[in-house]
């Protein structure tokens, strides 16, 4: 199969994030078994999602990891002009659900695996495809406490998430909060006798506006934003014009630059909002309440020139640059694992999460030609 056609069988199997990704997994096992490949799964604990490692060339520690997530985001609501699970080449362009993200990379990736297969490998070559990124980079971590149980020591990791094929070398870390804020129906005529949540939620998000604003001093120019944000992204609550809500929730995020201590950030918020927002509508409902639960949180990906990632994409690219990016990925995950990583892959970030995502065939291409000289440094 052609690198395009994979892609595009990938594409077709909807592995949003909140159903099971198995039948993709089951799809690429078969295809890298075929290959030669050495496979093993951990699962989630529901066991209908899992990561895949699979491992082509000569036993021993080191080799190379090409790493990738299965999932995508939903498409729920967004416009597409064709319907994103069905992939579309139009005038140059691959259109589909993962078409950058990151089904682009993975199935470039499992195309070469027949090559791979007959390549006289001086060092193994890995695949790492993981569950749920796109809810905080949740499986890698499964995928990576199994190859640590299994004393599995690769010798570095290319992350092939969008950046047009140029070298990233650092990303920030981050995390999904959500906060619930508690108080007491009653009539809306009179709030005084009542505590109303959703004014609440939105005294909370002023909050995190503030703790925003007091990062922006810790600047890193790399970066774009070049500072940590907070903010919130989702709120939900009460349940008619005159009833005052009882419960409001708000879900938030941070965005950290690599380095600094994100539960500083979640001690911050929660310390300030006891302080600043709950004692009104306690005085009003002695229950009210602010409760916030951390769903996931992912490291950044500290910037190290020494890396033998990044000197392996670079030697192999020509690059002289390696930049910083603001959103993430697992590349934090390997090099916290002690894995070196570095972020490498087909189409743009711009066009992640979008309606009518697309990745360049051109891209696909040079994705395929990059990994091709991977495959050659493996049989050096």
């Amino acid at each position: 199969m052609t690198a395009l056609d994979l892609v595009k069988d990938l594409i077709a199997f909807d592995t949003t994030s909140r159903d099971s990704n198995l039948a993709l997994i089951d799809y690429a096992q078969a295809l890298l078994e075929k290959a030669g490949a050495r496979c093993r799964r951990s699962y989630d604990a529901t066991g209908k999602k899992a990561n895949l490692f699979a491992t082509i060339g000569p036993d021993g520690d080191g080799g190379y990891v090409l790493s990738g997530h299965t999932d995508v985001v939903p498409v729920d609501g967004q416009d597409w002009s064709s319907d994103p699970f069905k992939p579309e080449v139009r005038d140059g362009y691959l259109f589909g659900r993962g078409a950058c993200d990151m089904k682009g990379f993975v199935g470039t990736a499992l195309a070469l695996a027949p090559e791979i297969g007959r390549a006289r490998l001086t060092r193994p070559i890995h695949f790492a495809l993981s569950y749920d990124e796109e809810v905080g980079c949740v499986g890698v971590r499964g995928l990576l406490d199994d190859l640590k149980a299994e004393n599995i020591k690769p010798a570095l990791a290319i992350i092939g998430e969008p950046t047009l094929m140029k070298i990233v070398g650092a990303h920030k870390g981050g995390a999904k909060l959500t906060t619930r804020c508690c108080g007491r129906e009653g009539h809306s005529s009179n709030p005084y006798k009542g505590a109303n949540a959703v004014m609440m939620a939105a005294e909370f998000m002023v909050l995190l506006e503030s703790v925003w604003d007091g990062l922006k001093t810790d600047r890193d120019a790399r970066f774009d934003p070049d500072h940590t944000t907070v903010q919130a992204t989702v709120v939900h609550g009460g349940t008619a014009v005159n009833i005052l809500a009882k419960e409001a929730e708000v879900t938030w995020e941070y965005r950290l630059l690599p380095g600094r201590d994100g539960d500083a950030i979640i001690e911050t918020v929660k310390a300030r909002a006891a302080a600043e927002v709950l004692p009104k509508y306690a005085a009003r409902a002695p229950e009210a309440a602010l409760d916030t639960t951390l769903h996931a949180q992912y490291p950044g990906l500290a910037m190290d020139e020494d890396s033998p990632a990044i000197a392996l994409a670079r030697e192999l690219t020509g690059a002289n640059q390696v930049e910083a990016v603001a959103y993430g990925t697992e590349a934090g995950h390997f090099q916290n694992y002690g894995i070196p990583a570095v972020i490498c892959g087909p189409g743009s970030i711009e066009q992640a999460h979008r309606p009518d995502e697309f990745c360049k065939l051109s891209e696909l291409e040079a994705c395929e030609t990059f990994l091709r000289k991977v495959i050659a440094k493996a049989s050096r």
